[in-house]
Order: structure tokens, then C-alpha cells, then sequence
């Protein structure tokens, strides 16, 4: 198995520098790019609406839209692999060295939280191939540079744990009650221990009514020392317009793909 991590560091607006280490059999192999690349504002609201609104409504003329944007994007694909892989010859090595392991390579992004969104690393596109990277690697993922650090607990001195508990619940009193997932909070705490802790319910469980929530409690001194989201949904493929269009009737929260 080889892994090959991309570490990605900004060095100023639109231009990124970026390490790449190869380990796995053999010796291990190191190399630096830099280079521009940046999402125009429409390149931007063509990805949220390909990957957020398209599957919701693929009626016409969304499926001409969607081609456009999928050329685009195996535009930009195969500009970034070109600007990372074709750098320089320590990067061509690199990919050199990968290519025909592809299937057995785990790929790793790691980048800060600023700088997370400003390049579209799952959109690598081998040009000779014409595949995506994500696609054909053994694993693509992404990683927080400090993930390792213990996480920052908030100082309980007096008074009880509040805990607000997020229970989206799309199909209303046929769906989950929310005292079934409330009491798995709870579960195996004694009577005492259970004193310690207030658990509120979030209603209506919208995020405009989180984020008032929060911004009260916080004023108020009673700021939240957990927050539980539990969400509920469904994935379905539908073959029959006519099918979709009864689904649609009875299960209207419910984001359902079009025919495949």
C-alpha cells in the first residue's frame, strides 16, 4: 500500500504552496509546487448547485446544465493535476511512481480550516486516463493538520451540564420520538449521576432557531456545554416519473434522486 499525503500552504490570495510525500514500498519520495489556481465566484455557485440542488430537481433543463458543469469541472481537474503532478521533476517522479499502484494508493489532503474550500482537491483529473483521482485511488480523504491535539473541554465549576439535543425529525410524529434518543444519552448514568445534567430539546430543530438558542444561552450566563445533533433522512432511487411523482407526494422532506 502506498500513501501519499498533499499538504497544501497558502502563500498569498490565489496562490498555494504544496508538499507531497510518498511512502509506502521502496524509499520514500518528497517534493514541493507552487502554484496559482482559484475558484471563480461562478465556478464556486456551480458546485453548490451541482452537488446541492441538481439531484434535488433533474428535471430539464438541469440535465444540460449539469453537462456543462461536469466539463468544467473535469476542466479544472485536470489543471490542478497538471499544476501539482507536472510541476516539476520531483513531482512527475512522484506520479510516476503511483500510477500504475493507483488502486492500492491512499491519498491524503491535509490542509488548515481557512484554507480548506479554496482548492477542490476531489475534482483531480489524470489527463491520459481522463479519470478522476478520487475515484480510482484505494482511498481519498481529507485530514486536520491538528487532529491530534486533546480536545479544549469547557470548565464546569458550579451548576449542571447543559446539553441541547438537535432531533430532526422530517416525517413529524411518525418519525422517532425524541425521547427514544434522548434516553440513549442518559443511559447508564445512576439517578445520581443523571442530576448533573440538563438536557433541552431544540424547537422548532431549524438553524435559525440554533443559532438564537445559542446567542441566548451564551447571553445569559447558561452557555450550552454540548450540543447533540441527531438527524434523520433518506436516500432513494426512483426509476418511474410517475413513481417520483406519488413518492414525492407522501415524502415531500424527503431528497430523493432522479431516474438514474
Amino acid at each position: 500500500m502506498l500513501h501519499l499525503r498533499i499538504k497544501q500552504h497558502p502563500i498569498a490570495e490565489g496562490r498555494h504552496r504544496v508538499d507531497l510525500d510518498l511512502t509506502g514500498d521502496g524509499a520514500p519520495r518528497a517534493a514541493t509546487a507552487e502554484l496559482a489556481f482559484g475558484l471563480s465566484p461562478q465556478d464556486e455557485e456551480d458546485l453548490r448547485w451541482y452537488l446541492e440542488d441538481f439531484l434535488q430537481y433533474p428535471q430539464e433543463p438541469a440535465p444540460t446544465i449539469a453537462r456543462r458543469v461536469e466539463g468544467r469541472m473535469s476542466e479544472m481537474g485536470t489543471k490542478l493535476f497538471e499544476v501539482v503532478f507536472q510541476a516539476n521533476n520531483d513531482t512527475r517522479k512522484i506520479w510516476s511512481r503511483m500510477e500504475e499502484r493507483l488502486p492500492e494508493t491512499r491519498i491524503e489532503i491535509v490542509t488548515g480550516v481557512t484554507e480548506a474550500a479554496t482548492i477542490p482537491w476531489e475534482l483531480l483529473r489524470e489527463p491520459t486516463a481522463d479519470a478522476a483521482l478520487a475515484l480510482t485511488a484505494h482511498s481519498f480523504v481529507r485530514a486536520q493538520p491538528n487532529t491530534a491535539r486533546a480536545p479544549r473541554l469547557p470548565a464546569i465549576e458550579t451548576g449542571k451540564i447543559r446539553i441541547l439535543l438537535v432531533l430532526c425529525r422530517p416525517r413529524g410524529g411518525k418519525d422517532v420520538p425524541f425521547r427514544s434518543v434522548a434516553s440513549q444519552l442518559l443511559r447508564g448514568l445512576s439517578e445520581a449521576n443523571r442530576e448533573a445534567y440538563d438536557l433541552d430539546v431544540l424547537r422548532p430543530p431549524t438553524f435559525e432557531q440554533l443559532g438564537k438558542t445559542l446567542r441566548e444561552a451564551y447571553r445569559d450566563g447558561q452557555p450550552y456545554h454540548v450540543v447533540h445533533f441527531d438527524g434523520h433522512g433518506t436516500y432513494m432511487e426512483v426509476e418511474e416519473p410517475g413513481a417520483l411523482r406519488a413518492l414525492l407526494g407522501r415524502l415531500t422532506p424527503v431528497v430523493l434522486a432522479g431516474p438514474r
